[in-house]
């Protein structure tokens, strides 16, 4: 499945889309007629792989042809913004964006728009009754084009489903499209590669071949060596699936003279991931060899998905080679880049998801404004006719608006509430599903090991001591999550009182003395006996508690970590926590200031998710302090939080 989504992208956009790709670059020079095609474009480009710059590049081109009165853009700049929230699984917002389109397209009377934006409801909600509209305006207006475009969309929804011998109708309908067709587009090739995929899962080996080969002929044919070169590997990986190695292994070894002649540096790599499969049972030094090569593209390339895929292969070759601790090794890293690259993509849908949220909101109200407006043209133009009915018109005018008002405030509250209701929401789910999934799949894993592998005693004690580092982080992930997930949703209640900091503190270095003996680590109070504080007594305790769990986490064996208090004015006590560990760069002390430490591994790979820390900075502030830091990379850091005293 992995071209689907690259089908849809291509042929979703046949008729609107057919311009090469344009850059932000060509907006300084473009004229103003041409800056909605162009923002449109750049907005596409974006949509798979950057949807916070997607939507951004979407809602500027939509300001532009709101002021233009550009109706064929703004429809444009709608099906871009609707396809981005279809990629990232926005359904409700897509659907929204969508429904906009069909209405303006149809105020156009705009034949083509109107059967593109019925098949793009169609692929969103699997609904037949919208392909089959786009159909008949397709085959009313001939275009041979968009019938591809729903062809492939319903065979897409049809392989959702699981039902692949219709999925497999729809494709062929679509390919007898390109019958008479000189020259076949990409899209082509990858409708070819799917037809092969679907004939390779029925079983059929002999046919799959047959899909593929044609499109390695007609890619060589026509010299588009992409769609060649990206054949050839799948047919490799067909042979290698029937254990026709030595015909997989010359077609890999095809695909990457091809792919290193014709500077494809991605498909280079796929070919040395094939090879490396091929040789793993014959000669698992030449299959790690290829591994390597295969790497260093993917990390040139700057692809930690493709990254991700090599240390997986990796970890099995060394894993029959039975050397466990370069198996390790790659199975660290592997869940690093993956972690790191989920992490990423949340953030990056969650700013993507709220800009959408912002321009939906922003848009419903510029359209009740203009409704609103027509409203009152209609009542003055009766006021002038019916000059008798004035005053009560008026009187009824103004109660509508006032109602109005109300309930626009209301709504603007309803929507911040939900707002913030889906943040909490997006955040409690990527943090389950990407930091807590690191450490339980790197356990399952180990205990798959040492169930199905011989160790040596030494051996199990490692695996033993990694066991216990995935389990420490997976309960410390949980505390923090609970935490901080009642903190945003009932909020953060203070309750202050004068209590002594000398026995909370020692609470917490106690309940940390374990953690800290792990590693050699001496914890320190050095505090005056009577130094009280007036807060929340539990805040203050999760606050050094969290602080402390930090310091322990960054400093080396051996270190020491110190408590210590002074009294710089009457208005408030400043506490520290200071290390002498790894240190924090200046970059990361800005960003500290700002928002929050972006989350890295332990000296001895502990890994958090940040929560912590976030939490510690809202509780010293609903508790009116303040925090800040003094760092120097290898040196150590200190941690300042100032209070009011007792």
């Amino acid at each position: 499945m992995r071209y689907f989504l690259m089908l849809i992208c291509s042929l979703n956009y046949t008729a609107f889309a057919q311009q090469p790709a344009a850059r932000p670059g060509q907006l300084q020079t473009a004229s103003e007629s041409e800056k909605v095609r162009l923002y449109n474009q750049i907005s596409q480009s974006y949509a798979a792989t950057q949807p916070d710059s997607a939507v951004y590049y979407a809602h500027a081109g939509m300001r532009l042809a709101e002021k233009q009165n550009d109706r064929q853009g703004q429809a444009s700049l709608l099906l871009t913004l609707g396809h981005i929230n279809t990629l990232h699984h926005h359904t409700d917002l897509a659907r929204s964006f969508y429904n906009e389109a069909l209405g303006l397209y149809r105020r156009l009377h705009d034949v083509a728009g109107v059967a593109h934006t019925y098949d793009q409801l169609g692929a969103l909600d699997g609904d037949t009754q919208n392909f089959g509209a786009a159909l008949k305006y397709y085959q009313d207006s001939r275009d041979s084009s968009g019938l591809i475009e729903t062809y492939v969309d319903l065979g897409n929804n049809a392989v959702d489903k699981g039902e692949h011998e219709k999925a497999l109708s729809w494709y062929l309908r679509a390919l007898t499209q390109y019958e008479h067709r000189r020259q076949e587009p990409e899209a082509y090739f990858v409708l070819l590669e799917n037809i092969g995929k679907l004939y390779q899962q029925k079983g059929d080996s002999a046919t799959a071949l047959h899909y593929l080969q044609e499109g390695v002929r007609r890619s060589s044919r026509q010299g588009t060596r992409d769609g060649e070169v990206r054949l050839l590997n799948d047919e490799g990986r067909l042979f290698t699936q029937d254990h026709e190695e030595v015909k997989a292994l010359a077609l890999y070894k095809q695909a990457l003279n091809e792919a290193k002649k014709y500077r494809q540096p991605d498909e280079q790599a796929e070919a040395l991931i094939g090879i490396a499969g091929v040789l793993q049972k014959q000669d698992a030094s030449a299959s790690i060899k290829d591994l390597q090569q295969a790497l260093n593209i993917a990390q040139s390339l700057h692809e930690p998905k493709l990254e991700a895929r090599i240390y997986q292969a990796l970890v099995a070759v060394y894993r029959q080679q039975k050397n466990y601790g370069e198996a390790m090794t790659a199975l660290t890293e592997e869940h690093h880049l993956v972690d790191s690259l989920l992490g990423a993509d949340t953030v990056k849908e969650i700013a993507a998801l709220d800009s959408s949220y912002v321009l939906e909101r922003s848009r419903e109200k510029t359209e009740g404004l203009e409704k609103v407006n027509r409203v009152e043209k209609a009542e003055l133009w009766l006021a002038v006719v019916l000059a008798a009915s004035v005053l009560l018109i008026l009187i009824l005018c103004w109660l509508y608006l006032r109602k109005v008002k109300r309930l626009n405030t209301q709504l603007q509250h309803l929507n911040e509430e939900l707002r913030n209701s889906n943040r909490v929401k997006d955040t409690l789910f990527s943090v389950i599903g990407h930091d807590l999934k690191g450490p339980a799949g790197s356990a399952a894993q180990l205990f798959e090991m040492m169930e199905t592998e011989d160790f040596t005693q030494e051996e199990m004690k490692g695996m033993i001591s990694e066991l216990r580092k995935q389990t420490t982080a997976s309960l410390q992930l949980l505390q923090a999550l609970f935490e901080w997930g009642k903190a945003q949703l009932q909020g953060i209640k203070v309750n202050p009182t004068d209590f002594s900091v000398q026995p909370v503190v020692e609470r917490c270095i106690h309940l940390l003395s374990q953690q800290a003996a792990q590693k050699n680590i001496q914890l320190m109070a050095n505090l005056p006996d009577e130094l009280k504080l007036h807060a929340d007594a539990d805040h203050f305790e999760f606050i050094i508690r969290n602080l402390l769990s930090n310091a322990i986490k960054f400093s080396y064996e051996g270190g020491t970590i110190t408590i210590g208090a002074r009294l710089p004015s009457p208005e408030e006590v400043v506490l520290s926590v200071k290390d002498n560990g790894v240190g924090i760069s200046p970059d990361q002390q800005a960003v500290f200031l700002t928002s929050n430490l972006k989350v890295s591994f332990g000296t001895q790979k502990e890994q958090g998710s940040g929560l912590g820390l976030l939490l510690t900075k809202d509780f010293i502030k609903a508790n009116h302090g303040r925090i800040w830091l003094e760092s120097e990379q290898g040196k150590g850091s200190t941690f300042y939080v100032a209070m009011p005293p007792a």
